[in-house]
Parts: structure tokens; sequence; C-alpha cells
């Protein structure tokens, strides 16, 4: 063979095998099954919220994650619920909210990321409504005439003399000391600088006795709320703020009005 044949044909191979190695090995490359509106997809997953700074887990199908709370800190509504198994969900059937699974759409099986949920697509927006604001620090009478309706609305049962109740507003005791059939007189009997707790488990709220003062009828209790941001009380509302000298009760639920970030690892995708 000529040596300028042989060079045209070493230059023609350098060509030719690099592409046909290129083809065969875009040919074995797997397709990868990407999620479309409509599909079943299974997967594991954890979302979390950031509170002053802090990333707290709301909620998780992952039992590394439900388990460490040193790496994970949960958020005042976790829920721990075994067993953990991974999620089905249908990609826009509504039974996920569709922040999740619009950011779903578009990943593919054996994909895992995070999506980022804005409360437009989460729990909604806040009311407003539903934020109330009180004060840190506070004074009460030490005796109070209460009528029927007053007293029932605030303990939940009639009045009877001489019956020591727990206020639910306060978490100290209460002291019917007269009533007359219409009308209670009642004493809040605090001890000072003592610690009530309203919400009786919620240990994240509650009211100290700081003194008492004054004399007869107008003896009056001074007392202050320690509350901490994001503890939940047993009536559903939470704290969702301490600034100013107030604190701020919120009626919405948990998760309304807040951002959610969400880890997702997808283990199948089924069209």
């Amino acid at each position: 063979m000529q040596f300028k044949t042989l060079i045209i044909l070493l230059i023609a191979l350098a060509i030719v095998v690099p592409v046909a190695s290129y083809g065969a090995y875009s040919y074995m490359q797997p397709k990868l099954t990407i999620i479309k509106q409509g599909d079943n997809v299974t997967l594991w997953y954890y979302g979390y919220i950031v509170i002053d700074g802090n990333p707290l887990v709301f909620d998780t199908n992952m039992a590394s994650i439900a388990n460490n709370n040193t790496s994970y800190p949960k958020a005042p509504d976790f829920k721990y619920h075994p067993p953990f198994t991974v999620l089905n969900d249908t990609v826009g059937s509504g039974s996920m909210i569709k922040g999740f699974d619009d950011g779903l759409i578009g990943m593919a099986k054996g994909e895992s990321g995070f999506i980022t949920v804005l409360p437009s697509q989460g729990y909604g927006l806040e009311n407003k409504s539903l934020i109330t604001r009180h004060p840190i620090n506070g004074t009460v009478p030490m005796y109070q005439i209460m009528n029927n309706t007053s007293f029932k609305a605030e303990f939940g049962v009639y009045p009877v003399q001489g019956e020591t109740l727990r206020s639910p507003a306060y978490g100290w005791n209460v002291y019917v000391m007269s009533y007359n059939g219409w009308f209670a007189e009642i004493e809040n009997e605090p001890v000072v600088q003592g610690q009530y707790y309203p919400y009786s488990s919620v240990k994240g709220f509650s009211i100290v006795a700081d003194s008492i003062s004054g004399m007869g009828n107008s003896t009056t209790i001074s007392y202050t709320t320690v509350a901490i941001n994001g503890t939940i009380l047993s009536n559903s509302s939470y704290v969702s703020g301490i600034s100013g000298g107030y604190y701020y009760l919120n009626g919405n639920s948990y998760l309304v009005g807040k951002t959610l970030y969400f880890y997702v690892d997808i283990v199948t995708v089924k069209s």
C-alpha cells in the first residue's frame, strides 16, 4: 500500500471510529422516564419550613429523618406517623398540594431534588383577621363580679359558691366567694412569682404572676406572658410572633401562609 493511501485510510478511521463509538454509546444510554401529568409516582420525601432562619421538618415518610431530631429538628405541628413507606401520588389528582405536583413534573425516575412551594400553591394565604395582638405584660383585678353568662362562657360551667376552678385564661386557681343565682363574686388566687400554664400540657406558653398590689376590691395582679414563637396552643391557634411588647396569636392553620420546601427521591414512574 502506498504511503499516501495509508495516510488517507488512517485519517478516515480517526474520524469514523469515534463517531461510531459515540453512536453506540448514545444508543446504550437508558431512556429516562420523565414525570408528566397523570403519572403514578412513588417517592420518598421530607418537607420543611424556615422559621427565624432555622429549617424545621413538618412531615416525612423517611424513618431516618423522623427519628433524627438533631440534624432534622421538627416543626411544632410535626406528626410522627409510622409505618414509613413510599408515598404513592397520581400527579394532578389533587391528593397532594398543587405546588408539590407541579414540582414533580419534569423530574425522572431515580432522580432526587428539592421543590419550593409558595403559599399560593401550598396551603394558601393567611387570613389576617384571624391574627390578634396581645400585650405581654398586663394586670387583672384579684376580685371580680361576673354574671351567669360571662361565667359560663369563661369556665364552661355555671358558678357554685365555695367552688375552686382553674382559670382557662391564666391557669391559676379561681375561688367562687359568693353566688346569688345571677352574679358570682370570684377571687383570683395566684402565688407571686408562680408560673401557670393556661393550656395544660403546652409548655411554650405560660403566665407568671409578678406581683399583687392594692387593698380590698382595688387589689390587682400584675403578670407577664411567657410565649415561645411557633408554639401551638390546644385551641389550634399558635404564637406567630413576639415583638414590641406584644405577642401574636394566629388562628390560621400552622402551614397557611408559609413557603414550603420538599426534598424528594423518585422511586418509580408509571404512565
